[in-house]
């Protein structure tokens, strides 16, 4: 080899050192930035004539394990679906509360139950009147918020699906962007490695909304397609379609053409749907599984249970003419079963024992349509209401019970379904999240920084430009000798 040979050969390694040293002190810099795929300095040799010529730097590529990443976002929309779930049965087993909390709906039952059978041994006692008409009062107070619970719960539920769609919508014309400059990257030959970065990261962001795969193109572009089949981005970016709905109330449903579901285009992907392109995870089929499923579910619990409650009160009150209102109400009218939905939120005591509506305590003892009172010792009515709380009767049948329970059972079934779900949910969040966690370490392992093996490569990097550093020196030296010859 001439002496000119080993000196371009020496230029070239310098130049590789120190263009791969930069790539490990990047990768080590970053070894903490969220989204940071480790970088590897691609190299080959040059050969001229059948001879080693030097070397030459040929780019940056990113780790990537596409099928981890791939598995990895479907393990993490999984769990988002799982968390929103498990989040709402919590919210509604808190709100009814256990049987032992004071503010409990199976509570509110027994008070009223005890302050019935405290009024039936003094049935003259002025006080308590005042305490059977309190619990009463507090009874369908519970019942009201419950039912406010599930109304704000579902009206939150649309607000935050339409602002996940128009995040996803303005993530997407992100992406779009990006690869348009990664492609013009990529064709100039310069590094895009950081903008793939970005891309990943908002892929993920999407993904965790509705579940992606990647589709790659040429010059580093990538499609975006649902796991049911639905493009998101086929060369530009295709647009999510919601329309939200103010003041959703009891009975307003997707079916009857009330809520809106989402669309991409002509396609339907609406959770449950039943079309081919429906989403079943993510954020987005967490968030309409609560709004069209559980909450409704549960509203039509509670208002199953409030019917319980009024028919048990009606047609037992001597005082009364058949389709009067009992001592409970649907906003002061007797029930019509044809008005169910929302009747949690209207039930109410009858106005005729409410002093402050102009009724009577002593009417509890006397008739609701007693128009003077009676005997002060008089216990009929008042265990003819306690016997009808605590009778043996099959609820309606939207709480869900069979068999014959008494009122205060029914709550507390209700209660222990609501809880049983919110066990069940949570199981299938731990279980997700344990997966969800794997197969992150895993990506992990096999993209992000391993700063102990970049520190060893710097080590290698350091001798092999010493080596060529040395190999110039020598040149130069013989070069020097030569010209003083």
């Amino acid at each position: 080899m001439s002496i000119t040979a080993a000196l371009a050969n020496a230029n070239s390694g310098l130049a590789v050192a120190s263009r791969r040293a930069g790539v490990v002190s990047n990768n080590v810099a970053n070894a903490l930035t969220p989204g940071f795929a480790k970088r590897t300095a691609q190299i080959s040799q040059n050969v001229f004539a059948g001879a080693g010529a030097g070397v030459s730097f040929d780019g940056v590529t990113r780790a990537v394990d596409f099928a981890l990443t791939r598995s990895r976002r479907l393990a993490d929309s999984t769990l988002i679906r799982d968390q929103t779930v498990a989040g709402t049965y919590a919210a509604f087993n808190s709100a009814l509360g256990e049987p032992g909390d004071p503010f409990s709906l199976f509570t509110q039952y027994q008070n009223f139950e005890s302050s019935l059978r405290s009024l039936s041994q003094t049935p003259e006692s002025r006080s308590l009147q005042a305490q059977v008409l309190d619990s009463a009062n507090a009874l369908t107070t519970t019942f009201r918020q419950l039912a406010n619970n599930a109304v704000i719960t579902r009206q939150n539920a649309d607000t935050e699906i339409a602002n996940q769609v128009d995040f996803v919508n303005g993530v997407l014309k992100e992406i779009e962007k990006l690869n348009s400059e990664i492609s013009v990257a990529s064709n100039s030959r310069q590094d895009a490695t950081g903008l793939e970065d970005q891309r990943k990261i908002l892929i993920d962001q999407i993904s965790n909304v509705i579940p992606v795969k990647e589709i790659r193109r040429p010059s580093g572009k990538v499609d975006l397609i649902t796991d049911e089949g639905a493009y998101l981005i086929s060369g530009t970016a295709r647009q999510l379609s919601f329309t939200p709905t103010n003041n959703i109330g009891p009975g307003m449903t997707l079916a009857n053409g009330v809520l809106s579901g989402l669309t991409l285009d002509s396609a339907d992907l609406t959770p449950s749907s039943g079309g081919t392109f429906e989403i079943s995870q993510g954020a987005l089929a967490g968030l309409f599984t609560v709004r069209d499923d559980i909450t409704p579910e549960f509203q039509t619990q509670i208002d199953a249970l409030a019917r319980d409650v009024i028919e048990r009160f009606e047609g037992i009150d001597p005082t009364l003419t058949p389709g009067d209102p009992g001592l409970f109400t649907d906003a002061g009218a007797a029930f019509d079963p044809t008005l169910e939905d929302g009747l949690s939120a209207r039930i109410a005591v009858n106005a005729a024992v409410d002093p402050d509506q102009g009724g009577a305590t002593w009417r509890l003892r006397d008739g609701l349509g007693a128009s003077t009172e009676g005997a002060s010792g008089n216990v009929t009515i008042i265990l003819t209401l306690l016997d009808s709380l605590t009778a043996l009767r099959t609820p309606p049948p939207g709480t869900g019970i069979s068999g014959s329970v008494s009122a205060a059972a029914a709550a507390a079934d209700v209660t222990s379904s609501i809880g049983r779900s919110r066990i069940s949910a949570e199981s299938q969040q731990a279980s997700t999240a344990a997966r969800s966690n794997l197969l992150t370490d895993a990506e992990q392992a096999a993209t992000a920084v391993d700063t102990d093996f970049e520190l060893q490569q710097l080590l290698l990097i350091e001798q092999a430009y010493s080596a060529n550093a040395r190999v110039i020196q020598i040149a130069d030296d013989m070069m020097r000798r030569l010209m003083e010859l």
